[in-house]
């Protein structure tokens, strides 16, 4: 091979590369849309005194599909769409993923109760996850949350 066929075949590689580094991870990449369920959701520490900030959450995705599925998830109050989660790009597989997020810096829980949702990129629409029950925390103690 020349020079040239190298430094040529070096420019189509990286273009490759390139494209494959350049997929958005918003859209989701799971071939058909599959079932994907919130089997749990827990916080960490709990119980949580009203003014600290939640540690980590510790959820677990089901999915039905065989094929891998590439997306972005966030956990959200129920009804609302800022998330109170950075979003986190996962591969979900066939059955029950773990998923760790952890809190944004600046998020409290405030009232009696507040419900959560997870959120997902699915065919390039975000929406909620199926959820057999709610997960949901409550004061259980002045200024004392829980989700047990």
């Amino acid at each position: 091979m020349t020079n040239r066929q190298i430094a040529l075949f070096c420019l189509i590689a990286m273009s490759f590369a390139g494209c494959a580094a350049l997929t958005n991870p918003y859209l989701g990449s799971c071939g058909k849309t599959p079932n994907l369920e919130i089997v749990s959701l827990t916080m960490f520490p709990d119980p949580l005194p009203e003014s600290r900030k939640i540690d980590q959450w510790r959820a677990i995705v089901r999915s039905d599909s065989s094929e891998l599925c590439q997306t972005t998830l966030a956990i959200v109050e129920e009804g609302k769409t800022q998330p109170i989660t950075p979003e986190r790009q996962v591969e979900l597989t066939l059955g029950a993923n773990e998923i760790l997020f952890t809190s944004v810096d600046s998020y409290r829980m405030r009232g009696n109760r507040i419900c959560f949702e997870i959120t997902g990129y699915l065919d390039g629409n975000k929406t909620a996850l199926k959820s057999p029950r709610r997960f949901c925390a409550r004061v259980i103690d002045k200024g004392v949350w829980s989700m047990r």
